[in-house]
């Protein structure tokens, strides 16, 4: 039963990291991408940490890129043409 509860945790996570990505990118709000990014951090580490190979190494990735794109989101600068 503690599996199975240990599942429904995981994928709530990825489909509320994939919820707040989408309004995140839709709205242009880079606070909605950092707890896109937060939400995807645990089954992500948790894949990252096993011992299935070396792709599943990448999967870190996704949350880094994220949180790249927030910092990006956030730090952006509107140039004004002259």
């Amino acid at each position: 039963m503690s599996l199975f509860l240990m599942g429904i945790l995981l994928w709530s996570l990825v489909i509320a990291s994939v919820i707040l990505f989408v309004y995140g990118l839709w709205k242009s709000s880079w606070k909605a991408l950092m707890w896109s990014g937060t939400a995807i951090l645990l089954p992500t580490i948790l894949i990252f940490m096993g011992d299935d190979g070396v792709w599943f190494r990448f999967s870190i990735l996704v949350p880094i890129a994220i949180f790249a794109a927030a910092y990006y989101m956030k730090h952006k600068t509107t140039h004004q043409p002259l």
